[in-house]
């Protein structure tokens, strides 16, 4: 929902569900006093649907966007501590999804097991796909031209 849209009373309960770490009934007592906790509780959790926080939003509100984040990144990466630099790579690969696929599936003893293969790409599959498509003319135009 854009910030524009929302009433006053929304952006209040949001200020204040931020303030108390995430707290809804917190959050609606601050913007309603007259209530009891367990009512509070329940509008609390009603007004946080209405407004769907999400965790894109929470984050820039407490300053930690995408630029921020990828210059912490680059800075662990940058890191002289080896062990520090290797964690910041896994989590910028992780984030980058540069992990390979690992597939599960079950053999005929339905033991699971897990294979590990490069990143499938649908561009990857389409070029085999005409790869395999060319490989054959190119065959039958050879077994044409023998006979």
């Amino acid at each position: 929902m854009n910030e524009t849209k929302r009433t006053l009373r929304e952006r209040k309960f949001i200020e204040s569900y931020l303030n108390n770490n995430g707290n809804a009934t917190k959050a609606y007592l601050t913007i309603n006093s007259k209530v009891n906790k367990n009512t509070a509780g329940v509008l609390g959790n009603r007004m946080l649907r209405k407004v769907k926080i999400n965790i894109n939003f929470i984050l820039n509100q407490v300053g930690l966007n995408d630029v921020y984040l990828s210059g912490k990144l680059k800075e662990g990466l940058e890191s002289e501590n080896l062990s520090i630099r290797v964690r910041y790579l896994d989590m910028v690969l992780k984030l980058k999804n540069s992990y390979p696929v690992e597939k599960e599936k079950q053999d005929e003893n339905d033991v699971k097991v897990i294979f590990v293969g490069e990143k499938e790409k649908p561009e990857d599959d389409i070029k085999n796909k005409l790869i395999a498509k060319i490989n054959k003319i190119a065959e039958r135009n050879k077994e044409q031209e023998s006979k």
